[in-house]
């Protein structure tokens, strides 16, 4: 007769049910062992088959489970993949090849803090090079095995350990972790933009930023969040996989620890089993900005409904020191706290510096960070703080730049550069005057016309990513079929300077008549920079 595990009961969220698990938890199975495997290539799986049925036959009962041996029959089967990894006391996770399948399930288990076992057969090295880009298993202790027997040995001698985790406590200022792509794509840059623009802060993981993601990143970044938002894009692109692999990981991880997951699919593909009914797919990024709605409303009952509760420290003083989060947009609310205004933050804010040139980690976006806190603050100023991205740059030059002459260049530039800080400059003082141009009736007359020749621009909505590439769009659709011999100076200016931007750069500055400075700062990839 089969045990029973009286203790499990369903969780209080599931992202499956969209509410509290409605699955039941009274009679289930336990196992000594579950097995998570690929189903191919076949002579992989067939090993761990082996193996399982070799200790069934030995023991006489069948405590060692494969996902194979699952009745799932008129079942949803990832339920019954969760009660069985719930009800069981070791996972063993076969990790040879990369499979989205296996690494959700794995994500699942260490989201549930059961004892893990990865296996890897060490001769088939398909896929290791993938497994090392990914960061998350490469310095996750594994056991090599080579045959059904040998594989059946090592589980046996395998000592059931706790988890390797302790418990994480909930950020209240960033609930969101957003797993961002490595391209940015029309979605990704939406997605981004939208977030931004929402009151609930977030973190984020940018492999262009910190490529490698550890195991023990992933799971304080998972554990300390109410939502997860993970983007995928098409496996066609360069960084695909590794990408698409971490996202399934941590989304998984987050599932089980019953936050709210929302799932992104560039383009409509066939996903795995496992998270095939909660992903999203989308061909238009028109339906972004609606399941992100839905999230943010989530993350903001769950916020409001937490209770508090405080995870007792180590008194060890190493154990208590903590170095922060390696990218500084994570450790935005927390940079006052900590930040050193270093030789080079004070020649930058006293104006003597205007390109701040360093390696990876040198401090570059936290001296941006550092700059934008201290004179946004003052009533005075305008401070633009821009953070291009550099894709958009590389497809004027291939499509617009390469077609012109060095004069002909230097004029695009010159121009692009005019319209587009003259609009984010805009956006700034109506962003500052909002709020007093409705308080006060004799300042909104003025406010509204800035605003109505704000608007009248091409690419006056969304954020400065967007509005980025919308001119970068627009210059590269207007040039189609043009040879350079054809293309002119007007053509450049009417391209750029759709509108007559003569009466905004007017009342543009009127408006600036009442700051005593533009500080305008930006970040990318490589430099920061003050102008």
């Amino acid at each position: 007769m089969l045990e029973t595990n009286p203790v499990l009961i369903p969780p209080k969220y599931c992202k499956y049910a969209s509410g509290a698990c409605d699955q039941r938890f009274d009679n289930m199975r336990i196992s000594d062992a579950f097995f998570i495997y690929p189903s191919h290539p076949a002579h992989l799986a067939n090993t761990i088959k082996e193996c399982v049925s070799a200790h069934q036959r030995e023991a006489g009962n069948n405590r060692w489970t494969t996902w194979e041996d699952l009745s799932v029959g008129g079942k949803i089967i990832f339920c019954e993949i969760c009660k069985t990894i719930r009800g069981s006391r070791l996972i063993v996770a076969n990790i040879t090849d990369l499979n989205f399948n296996v690494l959700f399930e794995l994500g699942y288990a260490f989201g549930l803090h059961k004892p893990v076992l990865p296996v890897r057969d060490s001769t088939y090295e398909t896929s290791k090079k993938q497994f090392d880009e990914i960061g998350i298993f490469d310095t996750l202790g594994y056991e090599q095995f080579t045959n059904s027997i040998n594989l059946g040995e090592i589980i046996k001698k395998y000592e059931t350990t706790d988890s390797i985790f302790t418990p994480t406590e909930i950020n209240r200022t960033q609930p969101i972790f957003f797993m961002k792509s490595p391209i940015d794509n029309d979605g990704s840059v939406k997605l981004f933009s939208i977030l931004k623009k929402s009151w609930l802060k977030f973190r984020t993981f940018d492999s262009r930023e910190t490529p490698r993601l550890s195991l023990h990143d992933a799971y304080k970044q998972t554990l300390s969040s109410i939502s997860v938002v993970g983007h995928l894009i098409d496996p066609n692109r360069t960084g695909a996989i590794a990408h698409n692999a971490r996202v399934a990981f941590v989304c998984g991880m987050a599932l089980a620890a019953g936050k709210h997951v929302l799932m992104f699919q560039e383009g409509i593909l066939p996903q795995p089993i496992d998270y095939r009914d909660i992903i999203i797919p989308y061909t238009d990024v028109s339906v972004i900005p609606y399941y992100l709605r839905t999230i943010f409303q989530e993350t903001t009952e769950t916020l409001q409904s937490l209770e508090e509760t405080h995870i007792p420290l180590s008194t060890g003083l190493l154990e208590r020191i903590d170095l922060g989060d390696a990218a500084a947009e994570n450790e935005i609310n927390a940079l006052s706290t900590y930040f050193v205004k270093t030789p080079q933050f004070q020649q930058t804010r006293q104006g003597h510096a205007r390109i701040v040139i360093g390696r990876k980690g040198a401090g570059k976006t936290a001296l941006f960070y550092g700059i934008r806190s201290q004179f946004s603050r003052k009533g005075k100023k305008i401070v633009v703080d821009l953070k291009p991205e550099g894709h958009q740059f590389v497809r004027l030059r291939e499509t617009v730049l390469t077609k012109l002459s060095e004069g002909l260049q230097l004029h695009t530039l010159t121009a692009f550069w005019h319209y587009l800080l003259l609009l984010e400059i805009t956006n700034k003082v109506l962003e500052k005057e909002r709020s007093t141009a409705y308080q006060y009736p004799h300042l909104h007359t003025k406010f509204a016309q800035l605003e109505s020749l704000y608007q009248e621009q091409l690419n006056a909505k969304g954020d400065f990513s967007e509005r980025l590439m919308t001119l970068v769009n627009h210059l590269v659709e207007h040039f189609p079929d043009k040879t350079p011999e054809s293309i002119n100076t007007s053509d450049i200016t009417t391209a750029i300077y759709h509108k007559d931007i003569e009466n905004l750069s007017r009342n543009l500055v009127d408006h600036l008549q009442d700051y005593d400075g533009i500080w305008i700062l930006f970040d990318n990839w490589t430099y920061a920079s003050v102008i």
